[in-house]
């Protein structure tokens, strides 16, 4: 059965053939999340780690909705590309790793932002999880990177967020990205920060692998 959580008192929105193999993008309580909102116990399928394949030439799919995810709002197209990330970073060594977010889309509750998040496909994502870690920062930037984001470490060299260390990340080619987000984008082509005076990109040495779509 295909369940709408990762328990075995979820309410069932589906079914597979005993033995069926997906593409399994997360696991949870002995679950493999399948879909959005879809979990299947790995008792009963082939619970396959999810594959890149593909994403380099094909997009997102262009879908708006908006959901509060992992405690910030978010569109849904901004969504598959982490859930993308979260598969270079398992291909990278780091099976089972989620994003944490400090702040998501639609939002102007951070001045600091200069309303780069009111809009789509902007997010803040969290470092203090792995403990700043050198390593594991880069590993995360790259793998945002190599989903079509335009990634940047922040207050890991001299800048404003010293005391605030985070990963920002602009989900490129977003529609609903507001105007200071889109100037970041093309910041991050033209191998810049992102940030008032246009500096160097303080990530540079791991290299923008972004997907062809997003070239």
């Amino acid at each position: 059965n295909i369940r709408r959580a990762a328990s075995t008192t979820a309410s069932i929105v589906g079914s597979f053939l005993q033995g069926t193999t997906v593409s399994c993008l997360e696991q949870k309580n002995g679950f493999c999340r399948v879909g959005t909102n879809q979990w299947a116990s790995a008792e009963y399928i082939n619970c396959a780690t999810a594959t890149s394949n593909g994403f380099d030439q094909k997009a997102p799919a262009a879908d708006y909705t908006r959901k509060t995810w992992r405690g910030v709002t978010l569109n849904q197209r901004t969504i598959e590309m982490i859930q993308r990330a979260e598969i270079y970073m398992a291909q990278m060594g780091k099976s089972g790793f989620q994003f944490s977010f400090s702040q998501g889309s639609y939002s102007s509750s951070v001045t600091a932002s200069a309303g780069t998040h009111d809009g789509g496909g902007a997010i803040d994502i969290r470092t203090s999880v792995v403990n700043n870690d050198k390593k594991t920062v880069d590993t995360m930037v790259v793998a945002l990177r190599k989903a079509g984001f335009a990634a940047w470490s922040r207050g890991r060299v001299a800048d404003s967020f010293q005391n605030s260390k985070h990963i920002h990340a602009i989900a490129i080619g977003d529609a609903q990205a507001s105007t200071g987000a889109k100037n970041q984008v093309a910041s991050f082509k033209r191998g810049r920060n992102g940030l008032k005076g246009d500096g160097v990109d303080p990530d540079a040495y791991l290299g923008r692998a972004t997907p062809k779509w997003a070239q």
